[in-house]
C-alpha cells in the first residue's frame, strides 16, 4: 500500500493525518510519502491538466490523505493525475462529493452521506495504553483562540488546587505554542516539589503521547480540544480546566457531549467530588477509521 500524505505544516493537522496513516500501516504494511501542499503552484491549472509535479518521481498512490483546507485542492490534483482514493480529515471547504472519503468530527454536524465517516473528535497519534499509573499526573495547557478567551489568574488557581489536592502524585505540566509567555512563566514558577514544567519549545513532537501513555490522570485546558481526545484515546481519566468561552460554538458542544456521556470531568464537578471519572468507553478513532477505509477499499485481509 502506497500512501501520499499532503501536509500544510500546521502541527494539529499533521497530528491528525499522521494518526490515520499510522493506524492504516498497523493494519496493512505500507509506505507513506509526505508532500508539502505548498510544493504545488497553480494547483487549479495543474488539476485541469491532470498534472501533479511534486509526485512525478513517486510511485502511484493507493490513498491520498490531507488535513487542512490548504491540502484539499492538492489532494484532488494528485488523484486526478495519478489515481488512488482521496481522503480528507475535517469538514472540507470544497464539496464533500468531490472526495472519496471525508472524515468529519461529529461536532461539525455533517449531513449523512455515503462517503462521510463521522468521528468522535479529532483523529490523533495517541495509542490506547494499559500502563497508567495513579501516582503520575499530566497537565496540558493551551492558550487563547478564536473560540476561547484567556484568564491566566483563574487557570493558575485551578492548577494549584489540583496540585495541592494530593501531594503524593508526581505531576508533569506542558504548554503549547498558543500559551502566552506570561502563563508559561507562571507555570514554570509554581514552586511545587512534585511538579515539573516542560516548555513546548524544548519537548519533542512525541512528548505528549509518551506522557499520556503513563499518566493515571490528566488535566487539559478546555480550549485544547484535540489534546482532550488524545487523553481519552490513551485511556486516561481526564479533567477539563475551565477557560472562558467566546461563544457556545462547535468545540464547546463537543466538550459538553463528552461531559454528558461521562467521558470527562469538568473542574467544578471535580471540586465537589474530588475525583476524575473513568471513561466508560475506549476511544481509538484512528484505528476505527483506518479499518473502515481499508474495508471500503477492499484491501483489509480477512481476520486482520
Amino acid at each position: 500500500m502506497v500512501i501520499w500524505r499532503i501536509t500544510d505544516g500546521r502541527p494539529g493537522h499533521d497530528n491528525q493525518s499522521r494518526g490515520l496513516v499510522n493506524a492504516l500501516c498497523r493494519l496493512e504494511p505500507g509506505s507513506c510519502l509526505d508532500i508539502a501542499a505548498d510544493q504545488l503552484k497553480y494547483a487549479a491549472l495543474h488539476c485541469l491538466l491532470r498534472n501533479f509535479p511534486p509526485g512525478r518521481q513517486l510511485p502511484d498512490p493507493d490513498l491520498i490523505i490531507g488535513a487542512g483546507h490548504k491540502t484539499h485542492l492538492p489532494v484532488l490534483c494528485a488523484q486526478r493525475a495519478r489515481g488512488g482514493k482521496s481522503v480528507v480529515l475535517m469538514r472540507p471547504g470544497l464539496p464533500f462529493r468531490w472526495f472519496d472519503f471525508c472524515l468529519v468530527p461529529e461536532h461539525d454536524r455533517p449531513r449523512p452521506g455515503g462517503n462521510i465517516i463521522i468521528t468522535r473528535g479529532a483523529i490523533n497519534t495517541a495509542l490506547p495504553s494499559g500502563h497508567h499509573h495513579d501516582r503520575l499526573g499530566l497537565i496540558l495547557i493551551g492558550g487563547p483562540s478564536r473560540h476561547y478567551h484567556w484568564d491566566e489568574q483563574q487557570l493558575v488557581k485551578q492548577i494549584q488546587m489540583v496540585l495541592e489536592h494530593d501531594r503524593k502524585i508526581t505531576w508533569q505540566i506542558g504548554d503549547s505554542p498558543r500559551t502566552p509567555p506570561s502563563t508559561s512563566r507562571a507555570l514554570a514558577n509554581l514552586g511545587y516539589m512534585n511538579t515539573t514544567y516542560h516548555s513546548c519549545l524544548v519537548t519533542g513532537k512525541d512528548w505528549v503521547a509518551e506522557q499520556l501513555a503513563r499518566a493515571g490522570q490528566v488535566w487539559v485546558s478546555a480550549d485544547s480540544v484535540s489534546m482532550v481526545y488524545e487523553s481519552l484515546t490513551a485511556g486516561a481519566k481526564t479533567g477539563i480546566l475551565s477557560v472562558p468561552e467566546k461563544n457556545a460554538g462547535k468545540l464547546a458542544r463537543g466538550i459538553n457531549d463528552l461531559v454528558t456521556s461521562g467521558m470527562v470531568t469538568l473542574f467544578p464537578a471535580w471540586l465537589k467530588g474530588g475525583r476524575l471519572m473513568v471513561p466508560p468507553v475506549a476511544l481509538d478513532e484512528a484505528a476505527r477509521c483506518a479499518r473502515l477505509l481499508l474495508q471500503h477499499a477492499g484491501r483489509l485481509q480477512r481476520g486482520a
